[in-house]
């Protein structure tokens, strides 16, 4: 049975009971998801099938956000999905999930169902087409598993889902042994879930994980790659590692690398003081100072392995690892070093990691003077001697040639040369010396 929201919840619900929606068309074009996932919603049930948003998008409505994506569930078997919408993409038929898009917009329709058993602890071995009461109890947890019809603004809840919002509790549904039992990533997802929305794992929940945190092992590298990408380029990234960290087995599953050296009440600096917008790779680098690792291209490799890291992920990471311990240096460096390192397409994520460590904070204002400074200068201006000016000066290409650029830069870096023909005197002192 359905539940009319009260409350805060309720509020929101009737705020959004009173949006003007614009009348079905077909041919309409529409720049919002919403109105989109709207029109979907109401084909469905105008051809007779019972039609709800379902999932993130409700929890995220009634918590007063504005959804990203929308998921839609529907009575409607995927056969019938795609009478009413025949450019559907068939990403998930055998689970009855159909992708409609328009333009750059899309929704998931997918069709109520009940799972059949787990085996291989990822996907469903069967599955069947029910209604949406079944639907809801198969979800992962109750936030997750509320519908809404966006046409009445009727909630319906089958599993306290309202309830646990209110109270800012993560709860799986129903059993929360079987629910990670039949998905293991389930657990990552509880870590990620919590952080974000700033739940608390109920108990229950809770021993599930601590008991069965090891079965991480067993998820593909990729999911955990991409759930841990989710988690950790979000603005509660901190939250998310405290938490993950209070589960030492899931940690040590999931990274490929002991938990051992976290304590209770680390607080991460390092992380704590990185952009919001930091990417995985950065935030990994952040993490790993914060653990004081020693082997840095050691757990790098380990990470690259287990996460599938890309090779651009790994190479920043290496480069970042290489780089930080000569720019704690950065006073005593030239300023042809400190160019050739801000030329770099990563120096903006090593001097974000600098800047995010709070031991470097008494120095953080001279330092800043002096990247502006040399940002000034310019950091990478053409180079004066080529080796087209080396050629015309006699010189053949050979071992010593590139040593002889780089020297000649350098020296343009440090500001030695104002003219190019300085730099082409230079260079002819240092051929006839050599």
């Amino acid at each position: 049975m359905g539940e009319r929201g009260t409350g805060r919840i309720g509020a929101q619900l009737r705020a959004f009971a009173g949006a003007k929606w614009p009348d079905y068309n077909p041919m309409m074009r529409t720049n919002s998801q919403e109105n989109f996932a709207f029109q979907i919603v109401q084909r469905l049930q105008q051809a007779g099938h019972v039609a709800y948003w379902a999932g993130g998008c409700v929890r995220d409505r009634l918590m007063g956000g504005t959804p990203k994506d929308f998921d839609v569930a529907t009575s409607a078997r995927p056969e019938e999905v795609l009478t009413l919408f025949p450019r559907g993409q068939k990403v998930g038929v055998a689970f009855g999930v159909i992708l409609v898009r328009e333009k750059k917009l899309q929704v998931e329709i997918a069709t109520f169902r009940a799972d059949g058993d787990y085996s291989d602890g990822r996907h469903p071995d069967s599955v069947r087409f029910t209604n949406a009461e079944e639907d809801a109890k198969r979800r992962d947890f109750t936030c997750n598993a509320l519908f809404l019809d966006p046409t009445t603004s009727q909630l319906h809840d089958f599993v306290g889902g309202q309830r646990d919002i209110e109270a800012k509790i993560l709860r799986a549904v129903g059993n929360p042994h079987a629910r990670f039992a039949e998905d293991h990533l389930r657990m990552l997802r509880a870590v990620r879930f919590a952080a974000r929305l700033s739940f608390t794992i109920d108990a229950d929940t809770r021993l599930a994980i601590e008991e069965l945190q090891k079965k991480i092992e067993g998820i593909s590298r990729e999911r955990i790659g991409e759930e841990l990408r989710m988690m950790l380029e979000h603005p509660t990234r901190v939250a998310a590692l405290d938490l993950l960290a209070s589960f030492p087995g899931m940690f040590s599953a999931a990274l490929g690398i002991t938990a051992n050296p976290l304590a209770a009440e680390r607080d991460w600096p390092v992380v704590s003081g990185l952009p919001a917008e930091a990417s995985r790779a950065l935030v990994l680098i952040a993490m790993l100072l914060d653990m004081e690792v020693a082997e840095f291209a050691e757990t790098i490799a380990t990470l690259r392995s287990r996460l599938m890291l890309s090779n651009d992920e790994t190479d920043v990471m290496t480069w970042l690892s290489g780089k930080l311990p000569a720019l704690e240096d950065w006073e005593d460096l030239s300023k042809a070093t400190m160019k050739r390192m801000m030329a770099d397409r990563w120096w903006r994520d090593l001097d974000a990691l600098y800047r995010a460590d709070p031991a470097n904070a008494d120095v953080l204002l001279a330092f800043g003077e002096r990247v502006a400074m040399l940002q000034d200068e310019g950091v990478s201006p053409p180079p004066f001697v080529t080796g087209d000016v080396l050629i015309k000066l006699g010189v053949a290409p050979g071992p010593a040639f590139k040593g002889w650029l780089d020297a000649l830069y350098d020296r343009q870096l440090n500001g030695e040369f104002s003219r190019k023909e300085d730099a082409v005197e230079a260079a002819r002192k240092l051929l006839q010396g050599n």
